[in-house]
Parts: structure tokens; C-alpha cells; sequence
């Protein structure tokens, strides 16, 4: 018996001390926000990002999520595994759950759908949303004023709604498979003048369908065409027609590239970053001005304008690049890692692995995937054992 438990017992702490080293990847929280503009209490479901307690210098947009109960678990999902190859921004997620959901998304009062509730609330819960919840999240959480309005069906129509009506409150807007046909499509009333009015309007809009057809296919293509006509500067959007996904499946499919395309809106092009890091900064200077929020420049833009100069064989620029980057972003591991690239590509291999080794340790911290960070460690040791013998 002795020698037969011996070998469980020693695989189970196996076990245990390989799952120890895992780690879910950022936190989430349940709290309750009194309202007196809607006379009741709201549930919040709120994410905060990978290592948001351990960046406590770092600052957050925020992607306010209607219909918070069915769409948090798969947006703040996504979002996670976009962020980590640099396709999203981090965010804290803020998924407000309903109680009267028809009268929250809703405009105007349309009694013929009466079966649903009372509607025609929009007004107020975004007077809530403005007054009381972004407050209450600003004052308790790391913001950086950037915010996102996120809505699917109803909550699409809100998201378009919020746009037209009080552009100010948000810089995004995500709208999947809106219910623009609602009240006689009286969200066109105001659409046309709106996208038409000479002011920039610095914001983004992502609209998705799916294979709906009727009522909500129609005011879909409407909507998209006077988006398509619209010349009001600073504005950008994406429309997305997906006839493999449904109604109830377009809040799925469509986060993913709501995410990817706003992200995209913020991106300098690759012309700048071809002109070098001082060109990046002032794209981003702008873009804070444009935005009303303190836009950093990101790191894998610096990244890329690192790797442009390396492949140009201008091996100190790249690693001044590089070097800056790990500065910028002192617990991103792919940021010495990137070193690590320029200082071997210069011959500097001691250097080279120093920083492999940096951050092979970080991307333990980071909470990251690290097997390509191993396989460079062994590949670079190797190299400078053969050169040594």
C-alpha cells in the first residue's frame, strides 16, 4: 500500500503546484448604485482589466454594457483575449443590468408594444447613466474619460439614440442589431440633420445585423445609407450586415470587431509610424485633443516603429526604441523581449539575454502566455553556447 500511495500523493502536488502558477485573468465585481433620477437601486457586474490592481498608475476607458446580465461574461471575455496581441484597449467593462429594460431603451412611448412594459424612458436612464453612474465609477475607479455606450436590439437603438441626442456623454458607441425600426422609425427624425451638421463630431459608431430581414433589416440599410452620405468631419463608423448569425448571436459575433474597429479609429497610420516615434507622439497628442482624454501613445505602435528600424539595420535607433518602450510599459513583457530583438540583431548577446530573462520573469507577473518567451531564452542560450566553444 505504501508504495502505491506514494505516486498519487506525489502527483497530486504536482498537480496542485502546477495549477498555483495559474491565474484568472482580471477581477470582477458586483456592486449596487442608488438612483434618485430613476427612484431605485441598480445592480452593477463590473470587470476590471488583467493586472488593474497591480498598474496603479494606469487609467482605463470604460465600456458602459446594457443588458449587463447577458452580455458582461462574453464581452469581457473577448475583449481580454483581443487585448493580450494588442487588437483591444483594456477597459473596465460596466455591465448595467435591467429592471424595466423597454422603458431604459426606449425614446418615445409606443403603446401599441405595451405588452413589453412601459417604454419611452431613454431620456431618463441616460440622465442616470450621466448624472449618477459615471460619476460614481469615475470617482471610484481609474478612468481616463474615454467611455463607450454598448447596446444590442433595444440597447442598440439606445446606443444610436445617446449618439444623436447627447453626443458629449460618450467617444464610441457600439449599436448590434438596433431596433431602428421602433416608433415608426422616429430615430430618423433627427438622424439626417444630425449627420449632416458642420461641427466635427469626433466619435465612433460600429452597427452590425444579422440575417433579420423585415422591419429590422430595412432600417438597417436606411441608417447605413445615411451614414454612407454623411460628411460630418471627425466621425467614423463601420456597418456590418452578417447573415450567418442571428439576432439573439450579433452581440456576440459583432464584439469582437466593435472592439478591433474602435481600437483601429485611434490607430496611426502606418505612414506615420513610419516617419518614427516623434511623429507617433504627436498623433496622439491630437488624438487627446480630438477625444477629450489623455490618449498615450500605444506600445505597439512605438513597437512597430522599433521593428521599422530594425529592419533597416539602424540597430541603435531600434534599440532606443525599444528601450523607451519598456520605460513607457515597465511591466509588459513583450516589451523586453522586443529589447532582447534589437540588442542580438546588434551582437549584443549578454544584453540580449538579460532582457530575454527580464522578461520571461515579468510575463510571470503579467499573467500572460510565455511559452514563446521560453523557447527564445533557449534558443538565444544555445546560440551563445556554441559561440563560446
Amino acid at each position: 500500500m505504501r508504495h502505491k500511495f506514494l505516486p498519487a500523493f506525489v502527483c497530486l502536488m504536482l498537480f496542485i503546484s502546477m495549477q498555483a502558477s495559474a491565474k484568472v485573468r482580471g477581477e470582477s465585481v458586483i456592486v449596487s448604485i442608488d438612483s434618485e433620477v430613476l427612484d431605485e437601486s441598480r445592480e452593477l457586474i463590473i470587470h476590471l482589466p488583467n493586472n488593474y490592481s497591480r498598474y496603479t498608475d494606469t487609467s482605463y476607458p470604460v465600456l458602459y454594457l446594457t443588458d449587463g446580465q447577458r452580455n458582461f461574461a462574453h464581452a469581457a471575455g473577448t475583449l481580454d483575449l483581443l487585448s493580450q496581441d494588442g487588437m483591444a484597449q483594456e477597459m473596465i467593462i460596466v455591465g448595467i443590468t435591467n429592471t424595466h429594460r423597454a422603458r431604459d431603451f426606449t425614446p418615445t412611448h409606443d403603446e401599441s408594444y405595451d405588452q413589453w412594459g412601459i417604454s419611452g424612458g431613454a431620456d431618463d436612464f441616460l440622465n442616470f447613466i450621466e448624472a449618477e453612474l459615471k460619476p460614481f465609477i469615475n470617482s471610484n475607479y481609474r478612468t481616463n474619460n474615454y467611455a463607450i455606450l454598448s447596446g444590442h436590439s433595444l440597447g442598440g437603438l439606445l446606443s444610436v439614440y445617446a449618439l444623436q441626442s447627447r453626443p458629449e456623454m460618450f467617444q464610441a458607441y457600439f449599436a448590434f442589431s438596433p431596433s431602428l425600426w421602433w416608433d415608426s422609425e422616429v430615430i430618423f427624425s433627427d438622424a439626417a440633420k444630425f449627420l449632416s451638421q458642420p461641427e466635427d463630431l469626433n466619435k465612433y459608431l460600429y452597427v452590425n445585423m444579422g440575417n433579420e430581414g423585415g422591419q429590422m433589416l430595412s432600417a438597417f440599410e436606411r441608417y447605413k445609407e445615411l451614414l454612407n452620405t454623411s460628411n460630418r468631419e471627425g466621425f467614423s463608423y463601420d456597418t456590418n450586415l452578417d447573415v450567418s448569425e442571428s439576432h439573439n448571436t450579433t452581440a456576440l459575433a459583432g464584439m469582437s470587431l466593435a472592439f478591433q474597429k474602435q481600437l483601429t479609429s485611434l490607430r496611426p497610420s502606418g505612414a506615420v509610424i513610419e516617419e518614427g516615434v516623434t511623429a507617433i507622439q504627436q498623433y496622439y497628442k491630437d488624438v487627446s485633443k480630438k477625444y477629450g482624454y489623455n490618449a498615450k501613445p500605444s506600445y505597439k505602435a512605438i513597437n512597430h516603429a522599433g521593428y521599422n528600424a530594425l529592419e533597416k539595420q539602424d540597430y541603435d535607433t531600434a534599440i532606443s526604441i525599444f528601450r523607451s518602450n519598456t520605460e513607457s510599459y515597465p511591466n509588459k513583457s513583450d516589451g523586453y523581449d522586443s529589447l532582447a530583438d534589437g540588442y542580438e540583431a546588434a551582437g549584443k548577446l549578454n544584453k540580449a539575454l538579460e532582457m530575454r530573462k527580464k522578461a520571461l520573469a515579468i510575463s510571470y507577473k503579467e499573467n500572460v502566455e510565455n511559452n514563446a518567451l521560453k523557447t527564445r531564452l533557449d534558443n538565444l542560450q544555445q546560440k551563445i553556447s556554441g559561440d563560446q566553444k
